[in-house]
């Protein structure tokens, strides 16, 4: 009598050690969230103490709003912050027609409801990035959607977002989901015509849309802008006035851009002493370089339909470019990490791996934070301290001259 032989595992299927791992990795991710939304919203102790946390940004945006919808000045002298530190209101009229809400919250109601909205569309940033990136069922999205959100937790952007109360998440998501996703339930630009209202940089988004030839979108964004930016002159007409033709040129009410965490161009020439008019035809010349090499990287990622690596391209375009980066603008360095992981999973690129493992260094603990004490002005810095000081400008040039060279054999999404 022959003995039955004994069972087989499919050659197809996953190894014993895969389940446990998945199960690991999954409990990993969910303790990993749950500190991190501990410590953004009540503490954490060691890292942080229990109670309310204090973001100053986001009290400068409830008095902007106060001072809408009581009729006052809303670029005069405003009342001081709760830790008595008078600061503008910088952002254009809309901006405080969207803070209002939070004007009528307790600060203590309005931090945690700004805080929450930030967290859950980081989570949605994520999200969308990874379906450009590879096809995911609502599940699997959901969970990298969450380690990728609690990974974010750690770096520097995002956690100085949280702390100070900002809107930078907020306005990435938005531009996002208005550039990302195939078909969209709203005009394409409309978002991003939104966002520009409320803080002008994103403007520089309709530079993809122009590459994309996504004409009728640019278009939009025009609109959108002029739209929403015309409700600001319906809430306060003076004020709206007084914005556009006083205030909007008015780089006093922003700060020295030499402060440390100026993490733009104009930020790191100033750092080196320049004066302002050198320092301008040296920032001209430099932006002009930066930006013919956006738009190649941007030219070839569009032609290879890689709309996420041209998104992230034009963002860090925006950010090297602009007066005033400051460091927690950088948020958009998540969607850019994601796409160097993507790059190292799929052996499509080494070089955007290796410049993911870098940038997650350095916008872990950046060396401006270290550098700064007793020095925030930034000047007459050693060179070395200097470079260190510009790390975010470093590496989002680098990750312009990536895109840009990248073999198209290394295509990151052909989708």
């Amino acid at each position: 009598m022959r003995s039955s032989p004994a069972p087989t595992a499919d050659v197809g299927d996953p190894p014993r050690w895969r389940r446990p791992l998945v199960v690991a990795a999954k409990v990993l991710t969910v303790v990993a969230l749950l500190a991190g939304i501990a410590f953004n919203l009540i503490g954490l102790p060691p890292l942080r103490e229990w109670g309310e946390i204090y973001r100053l940004d986001l009290d400068v945006y409830r008095i902007g709003g106060r001072a809408l919808l009581d009729g006052v000045d809303l670029y005069g002298v405003l009342p001081a912050t709760s830790v008595d530190i008078p600061l503008p209101f910088t952002y254009p009229p809309m901006a405080a027609l969207a803070f209002a809400p939070m004007a009528v919250l307790p600060l203590t109601v309005a931090s945690t409801v700004m805080t929450l909205m930030t967290m859950v569309l980081l989570a949605v940033t994520v999200a969308v990035t990874v379906r450009s990136l590879v096809t995911l069922g609502p599940a699997d999205t959901a969970w990298v959607a969450a380690a990728g959100t609690a990974a974010a937790f750690a770096l520097e952007p995002v956690w100085s977002t949280f702390d100070y109360g900002q809107i930078n998440v907020v306005l990435m998501c938005l531009v996002v989901l208005d550039v990302l996703p195939r078909r969209t339930l709203w005009p394409r630009g409309l978002l991003v015509g939104f966002v520009t209202a409320i803080k002008l940089t994103p403007a520089v988004f309709v530079l993809y849309f122009l590459l994309a030839r996504r004409f009728r979108a640019a278009a939009t964004v025009v609109v959108s802008f002029l739209a929403f930016t015309a409700l600001g002159f319906v809430a306060t007409p003076d004020g709206s006035v007084r914005y556009w033709t006083d205030v909007l040129v008015d780089s006093d009410r922003i700060g020295h851009p030499g402060y440390v965490a100026n993490q733009s161009l104009t930020g790191m020439l100033a750092r080196l002493g320049l004066d302002d008019g050198p320092r301008t035809l040296v920032w001209i010349a430099c932006s002009a370089v930066v930006g013919i090499v956006a738009v190649v990287a941007m030219h070839r990622a569009l032609a290879a339909h890689d709309r996420l690596t041209a998104l992230c391209v034009n963002a860090v375009l925006g950010l090297l470019v602009s007066p005033v980066s400051w460091s927690h603008h950088w948020v958009w360095s998540v969607p850019i990490l994601l796409l160097c992981i993507h790059a190292g999973l799929t052996r499509r690129s080494v070089a955007l791996p290796a410049l993911g493992v870098v940038g997650a260094l350095v916008l872990h603990y950046p060396a401006h934070w270290r550098l700064g004490p007793g020095r925030w002005d930034g000047l007459s810095w050693p060179l070395w301290d200097q470079i260190q000081a510009s790390s975010y400008v470093w590496w989002g040039m680098a990750f312009l001259v990536v895109a840009a060279v990248l073999p198209r054999r290394e295509t990151i999404a052909e989708r």
